[in-house]
């Protein structure tokens, strides 16, 4: 083997531990937290936008049973 396929090796062997460990990190992570993970927004930030679409979705319930 070259010295240049031998630390392509190397590199290949270093991604793969680094994204096994990212995958059972994710795996124990609650599945609220596993979304956030997708999602580039602060967790505060997300909690108020979730609360307000309940809050919303109450809203068009109550309105609906008015008519």
């Amino acid at each position: 083997m070259t010295m240049d396929e031998m630390k392509n090796l190397e590199e290949l062997a270093e991604e793969n531990r680094r994204l096994k460990e990212e995958n059972e990190r994710l795996q124990n992570l609650s599945p609220k937290e596993r979304l956030y993970e997708h999602i580039h927004v602060s967790v505060r930030t997300m909690n108020i936008i979730i609360g307000c679409l309940c809050a919303l979705f109450v809203l068009v319930i109550i309105l609906g049973m008015m008519k």
